[in-house]
């Protein structure tokens, strides 16, 4: 009679098993698009890290920031437009979705602002400050993200987005020096405009994670950096004349880096990043960018920070975890 207890649930003991074995495997199933897509942020926002040590190179070699800023846009949209066609083979973007009008005014939109005029602001200020310091300034970009959804939702911050708020704005002013009573006005013009930048940078955050998930991020890159493209295009004929430009072998090949390696690879990967796991963890996990920015400024171009600088790379870093990391 036991024996044949133990026979009937033996079976039951089995289909459990089997139960578990499945649930397992489909946790692992359901985490990959999150791992990989913080994986594709993770190496977009070192990629670019390296932009403003690009640009710097640029500079010695004699081009204005209009010529970095303009040729790189341009020379970017054949790029954008291969991978967009290629994830677009693949059905990225959710099927049966035509294109609403709606949504292609406000990838423009987005590509205006953070691409056209956050870029020029970028390649500016880049002129005036040190890339080390350039992108830990960037960073201040989860604050702004913060602050408009406190203007747009009117419900007033948490108290751990208030001390995400104090140790980041902490950590810039450190990491700025703007302790030091001799800075130069240009200086304070440079990271003035380095802020502007991140602020376009929180709005382009807002605007892809909502679209991307509609238009797939091929397409919405592609919309976004055409229309930054044309608007630096018609800037540039009439701040320098394309006519103008004659540049050295040596440019052109500094240029083609910037643009496949910090350009059209890591904003796909971010876009394609966002699209996984959220703007939100996208933000989180991009803080890499700082300190990469600090350590690859050291090993290539001698930029030295000092340890007032690093601490506040620090704090704009555990700034932006407090911000991110949910309890």
């Amino acid at each position: 009679m036991v024996a044949g207890a133990h026979d009937r649930r033996d079976p039951r003991g089995a289909q459990r098993g089997q139960e578990r074995r499945l649930i397992t495997a489909q946790n692992i199933l359901d985490s990959r698009p999150t791992l990989i897509g913080g994986l594709l942020v993770a190496a977009g926002a070192v990629l670019l890290a390296a932009k403003g040590l690009f640009a710097k190179h640029l500079y010695v070699l004699g081009l204005s920031f209009n010529d970095v800023a303009a040729i790189r846009s341009v020379m970017a949209v054949p790029g954008f437009a291969l991978l967009a066609w290629l994830y677009q083979s693949r059905s990225v973007a959710p099927a049966g979705h035509g294109l609403a009008r709606n949504d292609m005014l406000l990838a423009v939109l987005a590509g205006l602002i953070c691409y056209y005029l956050g870029a020029l602001a970028n390649f500016y200020a880049l002129t005036i400050i040190d890339a080390s310091v350039e992108r830990p300034l960037l960073f201040a970009y989860p604050i702004f993200v913060v602050l408009i959804s406190t203007v747009v939702t009117r419900k007033p911050p948490s108290p751990r987005v208030l001390l995400a708020l104090l140790l980041t704005t902490f950590g810039v002013i450190l990491v700025t020096d703007a302790l030091r009573t001799e800075l130069s006005a240009s200086e304070w013009s440079g990271m003035a405009w380095i802020l502007f930048c991140a602020l376009s940078i929180a709005i382009y955050f807002l605007i892809s994670g909502e679209l991307t998930q509609r238009l797939g991020s091929g397409l919405f890159t592609l919309i976004a950096m055409t229309a930054a493209a044309i608007g630096m295009a018609i800037h540039y004929q009439f701040a320098e004349g394309w006519e103008n430009i004659d540049l050295a072998e040596a440019a052109w090949w500094t240029l083609i880096a910037l643009v496949v390696f910090s350009t059209v690879l890591p904003l796909f990967l971010m876009a394609e990043g966002v699209r996984r796991v959220g703007a939100a963890k996208a933000s989180l996990i991009s803080t890499l960018g700082p300190p990469a920015t600090a350590l690859m400024a050291y090993e290539l171009t001698g930029e030295i920070l000092s340890a007032g600088q690093l601490a506040g790379i620090g704090l704009v870093v555990i700034g932006v975890l407090a911000l991110e990391i949910r309890r």
